[in-house]
């Protein structure tokens, strides 16, 4: 009895599941035939921006393709160098302004900046719908980032689906490090007009957003257990930004501003809130921090 008991109950809890995922199936396809009636506002406007490299065409190819199955959820914006008129560091261009430029043209529930190298599956949406209920509850802005998962040399087919980049990261991925926050999901309420005017692609200012959102109280959370992002990692290897021209731009510009930067509390181990699945549905959860991550 006691055996069968068991039995019934997960039965109950997979029929619970199904019926929930079936639920969001339907919500989602009566967003979309919203959003493509212009009844409601997109989830999400993803843009970015690259220089002209022979080298990158082709990851730069496999985004704008990734990118573009996630409409009409998603608005993919490519920034053309020559249209960026706020830059600095040599032609580098300025986050900030980025953001303020794209809100200007563009009407979305959530707004976010990724390098130009980032792939994304279906879970990006579901995480997105979710955040979108979390966020009647909630006053402060957010600020959503994440961990990406590097593959070497992804091929176009490979890069084609959402199923195709999710096998490849299970098969050929490496979570990298929690110092690497490569996309910034916010929504139009954050403060970027405060914002310091870092440059993009060069190191600092990603942990350097994460510790100040967290400074000014924004809705941190990390979204890794949730979004799949992938990073097409070429011969260039992970670490880029650290081999460019002014790598140092952001950094000597953070000292000048605020003397000191606690870069380790921008990690994302330093980021309390996180989201993550229970019996299908997305919740966003608290987690305790080491002292050390204390802004």
């Amino acid at each position: 009895m006691h055996e069968n008991s068991l039995e019934n109950d997960e039965n109950d809890v997979q029929d619970h599941k199904v019926k929930l995922r079936n639920e969001t199936i339907v919500a989602l396809e009566k967003l979309k035939s919203e959003i493509m009636r212009n009844d409601t506002e997109p989830l999400l406007t993803l843009f970015t921006t690259w220089n002209n490299s022979p080298v990158k065409n082709a990851v730069h190819n496999i985004t704008l393709r990734n990118w573009m199955t996630l409409r009409p959820y998603v608005v993919p914006v490519i920034f053309l160098y020559d249209n960026l008129t706020k830059q600095a560091g040599g032609g580098i261009p300025i986050l900030k302004y980025m953001y303020i430029d794209v809100m200007r043209l563009f009407k979305s529930t959530f707004y976010a900046y990724s390098n130009a190298d980032i792939l994304f599956t279906d879970t990006l949406i579901y995480t997105l719908f979710s955040l979108k209920e979390y966020m009647k509850h909630i006053s402060m802005p957010i600020l959503v980032v994440g961990k990406r998962h590097n593959v070497n040399f992804l091929t176009m087919s490979e890069g084609l689906s959402w199923k195709s980049i999710t096998q490849v990261a299970q098969m050929r991925g490496k979570l990298f490090n929690g110092f690497a926050e490569d996309y910034f999901i916010t929504t139009p309420e954050y403060p970027w007009r405060d914002i310091a005017e870092v440059v993009i692609g060069r190191p600092a200012y990603d942990n350097w957003l994460v510790y100040r959102s967290r400074k000014l109280q924004v809705n941190v959370i990390d979204s890794t257990n949730t979004i799949l992002a992938v990073h097409q990692t070429t011969g260039s290897g992970n670490y880029e930004g650290h081999k460019q021209t002014n790598s140092n731009y952001n950094h000597n510009l953070l000292v000048k501003l605020y003397k000191f930067i606690k870069y380790k509390t921008g990690f994302i181990e330093c980021i309390e809130k996180y989201t993550d699945y229970k019996n299908e549905i997305l919740l966003v959860k608290t987690r305790i921090v080491e002292k050390q991550c204390t802004v």
